[in-house]
């Protein structure tokens, strides 16, 4: 949930069903140890910054750095998620809702699309097969803890002797 977005009203994010598997044991050990969902790579919340940013800012650019990748932002991700959404057929007024884009016209104001067409909308996106593959997949808990390769040492994974 976004609690305040351009228009001052909270809204919901539609996450496709292959990233809510994945995010499912963050959750539920969030739950269980009563701390936020998502953690920087040493396990602390990230801290709230006035004017947006922050940690997670800091996390996306080192990961541009490190990856060589710098033309790419959380923008590019928006452009691909609306641009998959228009190929896959999915109705205007559903990638607006789940893009959380203002309407052009009066009609979209009294236009409420219920979470359940917009969750089967986002899911039309494909997942790669080379996704799922991958080594975090399998163990989100065990890799969620994890540095990202030239982000620093962690201290506290050290053999205490």
């Amino acid at each position: 949930m976004v609690r305040s977005s351009k228009t001052g009203e909270p809204r919901g994010v539609p996450l496709h069903r292959f990233l809510c598997d994945w995010l499912q044991p963050l959750v539920d050990r969030a739950r269980l140890d009563e701390k936020p969902t998502f953690r920087s790579p040493r396990g602390e919340p990230y801290k709230a910054v006035q004017d947006g940013g922050g940690g997670l800012k800091s996390a996306i650019n080192g990961a541009r750095r490190r990856s060589g990748i710098l033309d790419i932002s959380p923008y590019t991700a928006r452009h691909t998620v609306s641009t998959g959404l228009v190929i896959a057929g999915v109705h205007p007024h559903l990638k607006d809702q789940i893009l959380g884009h203002a309407a052009d016209g009066m009609s979209r104001r009294y236009t409420h699309v219920p979470q359940e067409p917009l969750i089967e909308a986002i899911n039309k996106l494909p997942v790669p097969d080379a996704w799922r593959r991958l080594p975090w997949w399998e163990d989100p808990l065990g890799w969620s803890s994890r540095l990202a390769e030239g982000t620093g040492k962690r201290n506290d994974l050290r053999m205490r002797t």
